[in-house]
Parts: C-alpha cells; sequence; structure tokens
C-alpha cells in the first residue's frame, strides 16, 4: 500500500504525462533546430535519461548596483518537475557569447556555510566576503568568490528586487549561489548549488500550448 505522499506523487505525474499530446511532439528536424530558448510554460525536455515538464519560466534582469538602471540583460529560470521522480528541478539559462545552462542540484541554508577557517557565517557576513573575493565552504566543499550583482526578480505575479552572491568550486563544475531577495520589508534567502548542463545534451520534445 503506498503511503499518501507517493500516492500525490504518482497522480500529479501522470497528470503532467497527460499534457504530452501528440500534436505538440516536435519531429527530429525541430529537435535539432531547438534548444532550451525554445522551451515554454507546459512543454517537455529531456536530460540526461530524464524528462521534465516546464511548470513556470521567470526572468533575473541586471540592474546598476542600486537596482535603479535596469541593464537589459536577462537570465531565464525554468521551473520543472522530473517526471521519474516527482522532484522540482530549476534549470537556468542565459546567452552572452554563447548560450549557458545550469541545473540546481542541492538546495542549502546558512547552516551549511562557514568560511575557510571553519567558523559559521551568516547574511551579515555576504558583503565582506564579496569585498574580500573570500571563499565559503560548503560542508567539505571550497567555493571561490566569482561574482556578486544586483537585479530585477520578473515573476508572473510581482518583481522583487534581488542581489546576488556567485562562488564556483576549483574545477569550474559545480557554483554556490546565495540569493538575496529584497522585498516584504525584510531580506530573505535563497542558498543552492548548481551545475553546468551542456545545452547539445538536453533536447526539447513538444512545443508549448502557445
Amino acid at each position: 500500500m503506498l503511503d499518501t505522499a507517493t500516492q500525490k506523487s504518482f497522480a500529479k505525474r501522470f497528470a503532467l504525462v497527460r499534457k504530452l499530446e501528440k500534436e505538440k511532439l516536435l519531429s527530429s528536424e525541430e529537435k535539432a533546430c531547438s534548444d532550451i530558448r525554445q522551451a515554454g510554460k507546459n512543454s517537455f525536455f529531456e536530460y540526461e535519461n530524464s524528462t521534465y515538464f516546464v511548470n513556470d519560466i521567470n526572468r533575473y534582469e541586471e540592474t546598476s548596483d542600486d537596482f535603479r538602471t535596469l541593464q537589459g540583460y536577462f537570465i531565464y529560470e525554468l521551473t520543472c518537475t522530473c517526471i521519474e521522480t516527482g522532484r522540482t528541478v530549476y534549470f537556468e539559462w542565459e546567452k552572452d557569447d554563447e548560450l549557458e545552462i545550469a541545473m540546481t542540484v542541492e538546495n542549502l541554508s546558512f547552516r551549511d556555510l562557514s568560511d575557510d577557517e571553519g567558523q559559521p557565517i551568516d547574511e551579515d557576513d555576504l558583503d565582506q566576503i564579496a569585498d574580500d573575493r573570500d571563499i565559503i565552504m560548503a560542508g567539505k566543499e571550497q567555493f571561490i568568490y566569482e561574482d556578486d550583482w544586483a537585479c530585477v526578480y520578473h515573476g508572473q505575479e510581482r518583481q522583487e528586487k534581488v542581489y546576488m552572491y556567485e562562488f564556483e568550486n576549483k574545477t569550474h563544475t559545480r557554483f554556490l549561489t546565495i540569493e538575496e531577495w529584497q522585498g516584504s520589508g525584510r531580506d530573505k534567502y535563497r542558498i543552492y548549488i548548481s551545475v553546468p548542463v551542456d545545452p547539445d545534451s538536453l533536447t526539447l520534445i513538444s512545443r508549448t500550448d502557445t
């Protein structure tokens, strides 16, 4: 007998699978000419033997440090459900000189972080860490300062100021991001580790509803 949570997960995933309609499937030629940039809400794509359904798409737009001037550079965030596991997975993509994609693999909190001497850190330390281009430890893994920048999050129902602190490991294969959300009268934080995704290894399999 399946527990209630598992039953709900199966029901949710079956409902999503039913959205994969035959007339929306891409041909082999269309797949070859498509990438994550053509993935829209309610579309499906494959990555590393898993199938993902796109629940939502939102944007981060870079701004000046005081949030007053929009820079016109966007990072797109796809909130997806993995059909095989039911997990919510975030994919982000941006296009500068080339298309770059990252997938979130782990969510953290400040309890999981420390400086390179093993001392705990919190939100009050972030600006000094950025100024000193310092190191953050997530468990035993070392992440080196890469960048910090301001942006505006363009969601479906709201816009909100976000300040980003970005770090990466020595091999550039894992990224640590700390997002400082500056809405609702107080700062909130989202901390996560992501990994790069080869754009050629992700295959769009259906078009969006629009």
